[in-house]
């Protein structure tokens, strides 16, 4: 079996990480007095906004335990939700300057999702949801 690329275990923490920042911000964000006066630009209510981090982090673990099993659907699903949490971003961020970092950390992701170290990994190619054979 293929060795896992070093970079590939350090996506799947860094999701598991941001997964758990996540799931703390999504907890305590009604009580947090600056956080409250950010979102109250946002078009959404809060309990959106608080589901929406819930949400997002549950796919990132999801994500991160198909990249440390091999599951090539784990970076399809990245890369599609990462979309969506652009585009939803757009609509309900108050702050949409930081979806600048959002979509580069896509791309440098994307640039190891799909490398060659990890393609052998995943046993596919692309955007291909099986394992090859």
């Amino acid at each position: 079996m293929t060795k896992r690329p070093v970079s590939l275990t350090v996506i799947a923490w860094i999701l598991i990480v941001l997964g758990l920042f996540g799931l703390y911000g999504a907890a305590t964000l009604g009580s947090n007095p600056m956080a409250a006066k950010m979102l109250a630009q946002s078009p959404v209510p809060l309990v959106v906004n608080q589901l929406w981090s819930a949400l997002g982090a549950v796919v990132g673990f999801i994500v991160a335990y198909g990249i440390f099993k091999g599951q090539p659907w784990s970076r399809v699903l990245y890369v599609v939700w990462s979309i969506i949490q652009i585009l939803v971003g757009l609509y309900i961020s108050p702050m949409k300057a930081l979806l600048v970092v959002s979509v580069i950390v896509l791309v440098v992701f994307c640039i190891f999702l799909f490398s060659e170290k990890a393609n052998d990994w995943f046993s596919a190619r692309g955007f291909m949801l099986k394992r090859e054979g």
